[in-house]
């Protein structure tokens, strides 16, 4: 900006100044009417716009005071879309069995500042933060849960099982071209009306098998809240550690530490919004859930330091509510017979694929959070108006417990030839196969969307084609000691916000 244009720009934020005064001259013990107020906060909202900096005027900041003027603003993380330095970090301790999670976030939160009454005994500069329920909402990265070494141990094969091979396991299950079944150059099935006869050497035919959507190698450590491209699935984005797991000795004796690819329960990305104040938080069927109401999320900040009395210049209280879909892979399946022509697929078909389960609702609550506010005005990149940069993290960990659902509903990849709802059986005719007789669409470079059903709703035909139709639920009288059926299971952890790092933009972004 040449030296004229500079004069020419703060002569103007000047002029605005000098207008607000002009237009704002109340003394403080003056009583205004509703409409004075109404009249004065309109001006106050035009000025603020032209001129973000009057933020740091303590002639507006009385005056705005004096009316009770709000000014919605939002909450915008920075730096989310990085793939290995997104700032926005938080950790998840769930004990020493299960051990601690990294989570990236992301995303953007409506809020409105409300200019504190000086005159009534506030401090100058302080102000009231009010972040509001609406479609904004905050994004993670997927939560790796539970893990099995096994999936990516060195030389084991996905079809080592109905092979009745040693190694077990799902370390060749990627990249987009066919794998080979033994001997075969593809999944052979049988004919249904001789089988076993010619079973395991003779096939009928040949079905493909590309690992696409479900590939191990898709899972990885990155902090991204938003895929880069069309062919990239946020689902797989797993936080910035790439050994998320334990890495002491664990039941079976696998090699450690695990890996991201080892994961075989994890949620998908998640998107956390402000539910309204007063919302019921009901028991559902998950053992240990107990009765609450949401509270009112935000809190206090200060425009020029520390909140009096406190070390830190922010001070808020945030309320999440979350739907949360799992994803989890199939490992060493129990040898079943093979696929037989003209009938449906079975489970065995499905080894080292993933599927979606239904959602659970959770409520992470009471979440407290302190930082700084550092008034910064600027036009951002994407052309918003910026008021402030925020920084924040944990005032202490919070306990919090996670619900997931463990009955799958749908398979991870796209569904192909209407699987969802009618039988796709195997093919009948003899020779090689080309992908498009499959249930699935396994050319996809990304999984289909998290199903918006609940736990344990009645899965697609293909999901109970292959065995599955539901966990049953409790038969009174048969020994056990709760009412639950299992479907779902909690988790409880140690929250902690170790950095957000957030634009607060004028208006609604």
């Amino acid at each position: 900006m040449s030296s004229r244009h500079t004069r020419s720009f703060f002569g103007v934020m000047l002029a605005v100044v000098f207008a607000l005064s002009a237009v704002v001259v109340a003394p403080a013990s003056a009583k205004l009417t509703k409409h004075q107020k109404a009249h004065v906060r309109k001006q106050l909202k035009r000025a603020i716009k032209k001129n973000p900096k009057l933020i740091r005027s303590k002639h507006f900041i009385k005056k705005a005071s004096l009316v009770n003027f709000k000014l919605p603003v939002t909450i915008r993380l920075r730096g989310s879309s990085s793939t290995s330095a997104n700032p926005n970090a938080a950790t998840i301790d769930l004990g020493a069995s299960l051990g601690q999670r990294s989570i990236s976030l992301g995303g953007k939160l409506a809020a409105e500042i409300q200019f504190a009454d000086s005159f009534d005994g506030g401090a100058l500069g302080n102000v009231n933060l009010k972040i509001l329920p609406g479609p904004k909402g905050l994004t993670s990265t997927s939560i790796p849960l539970l893990w099995n070494s096994q999936v990516s141990a060195a030389g084991s094969n996905y079809a080592a099982t109905l092979l009745g091979a040693p190694n077990v396991g799902c370390a060749d299950f990627t990249g987009t071209t066919g794998l080979p079944f033994g001997p075969f150059p593809a999944v052979p099935y049988y004919d249904s009306t001789t089988f076993p006869a010619g079973y395991p050497g003779s096939p009928l035919g040949l079905v493909p098998e590309v690992p696409g959507p479900d590939s191990i190698d898709k899972l990885a450590a990155n902090t991204s809240v938003s895929a880069a491209s069309a062919t990239d699935d946020v689902n797989n984005h797993l936080g910035g550690n790439a050994t998320p797991f334990p890495s002491g000795s664990t039941p079976g004796g696998f090699t450690q530490p695990p890996s991201v690819t080892d994961t075989v329960l994890r949620t998908g990305a998640l998107t956390l919004t402000i539910p309204p104040a007063g919302t019921p938080v009901t028991p559902s069927d998950v053992q240990g859930s107990q009765d609450g109401t949401i509270g009112q999320s935000g809190g206090q900040a200060n425009l020029f330091g520390d909140i009096p009395g406190k070390a830190y210049g922010i001070d808020v209280t945030v309320n999440l509510g979350t739907k949360i879909n799992s994803i989890i892979r199939e490992v060493d399946a129990d040898a079943s017979r093979p696929l037989l022509s003209g009938l449906p697929y079975t489970s065995a078909a499905f080894t080292c694929r993933q599927a979606w389960t239904g959602q659970t609702q959770n409520y992470i609550t009471g979440v407290r959070l302190k930082g700084d506010l550092n008034i910064s005005p600027a036009i951002t990149p994407d052309g918003k108006l910026r008021i402030a940069k925020a920084t924040l993290n944990s005032l202490q960990p919070d306990t919090i417990g996670l619900a997931a659902c463990l009955a799958p509903h749908s398979v991870f990849a796209p569904a192909a030839n209407s699987s969802d709802t009618a039988t796709v059986p195997v093919p009948s005719a003899a020779g090689p196969q080309p992908s498009s007789v499959l249930p699935i669409n396994d050319a996809s470079a990304v999984g289909r969307a998290a199903p918006a059903v609940g736990c344990n709703t009645t899965p697609t035909k293909l999901v109970q084609d292959a065995g599955f139709t539901g966990v049953p639920g409790i038969t009174p009288g048969n020994g056990y000691t709760v009412t639950n059926d299992g479907s779902s299971v909690s988790v409880a952890g140690d929250l902690n916000v170790t950095n957000v790092s957030a634009d607060v933009l004028i208006g609604d972004v």
